[in-house]
């Protein structure tokens, strides 16, 4: 079995599905509450497959032992990167299990860069995920059904492994996106809702239509309780899991939260 397979059964699990906790916002948001290592350790302990930030703080996160536990890491580099392979190397140095670019503004340079990411990723044996926006997040109207199944397709044509993009509000319509893109969709989540149970609803609609899991942010480390609702997302995404108590985070030397 090749590099690359290893490390995506160990992204997506015997029951081929992911909860991924992304925690790569203050790369662009700045420092906010809940973006620190004690949250990243509880998501994990709470059951989380894997967790997503950005190089510095899977660099933090490496140097304090347990924060990852068995999670795997995914690193979000820059699509613009000057050198993107030595971006890609610096992630599995960290013990990256896959590496994340954010793409779909409708920029050919920008569709051209994921591409040069995928051929570097494929010669490191390196699960790539291409998280996909048609017109970009500022764009909302360009956002429809069609445009995410397009541009989930061109990305898989393009290389990525697995592709990140928005639920397209209903079972149907996203049926037809994870049928075209060929390879496994996981969705995110967004702005922060304080609907608890549309949240989960919207998982399990998903879920129906194939969609291979969640990569979830602001709704879980945001949440007055991350670990808690990890749970509850965890019991959604792999509900044939065998029910077991999860460990207490692991003690993180007096970092504060």
């Amino acid at each position: 079995m090749s590099a690359k397979a290893l490390r995506m059964r160990r992204l997506f699990g015997p029951d081929g599905r992911l909860l991924l906790v992304a925690m790569d916002h203050a790369g662009f948001m700045g420092p906010l509450p809940g973006l620190d290592l004690p949250t990243m350790a509880a998501v994990v302990a709470a059951g989380a497959d894997a967790v997503m930030t950005t190089y510095g703080t899977a660099r933090r996160a490496s140097l304090q032992p347990g924060i990852l536990g068995q999670a795997a890491l995914v690193v979000s580099l820059d699509i613009h990167a000057v050198e993107p392979e030595e971006q890609v190397l610096n992630a599995l140095r960290l013990g990256a299990d896959s590496v994340k670019v954010l793409a779909g503004s409708g920029d050919r340079v920008q569709w051209t860069a994921l591409q040069r990411y995928a051929l570097v990723c494929e010669r490191w044996g390196v699960p790539f995920q291409a998280e996909v926006i048609p017109g970009g997040f500022d764009q909302p109207e360009k956002h429809t059904p069609q445009n995410i199944a397009s541009v989930c397709r061109q990305a898989a044509e393009m290389g990525a492994d697995y592709v990140k993009t928005f639920y397209t509000g209903d079972p149907e319509s996203m049926r037809r996106v994870v049928e075209g893109a060929t390879v496994p969709v996981v969705i995110l989540g967004g702005d922060r809702t304080s609907d608890e149970e549309s949240l989960l609803q919207q998982v399990r609609d998903a879920l129906s239509a194939g969609v291979a899991g969640v990569a979830f942010g602001r709704n879980i480390w945001s949440h007055a309780d991350p670990a808690a609702i990890t749970r509850r997302l965890v019991e959604v995404v792999h509900p044939c899991a065998s029910a077991v108590t999860p460990p207490s985070p692991p003690a993180l030397m007096g970092l504060p939260k």
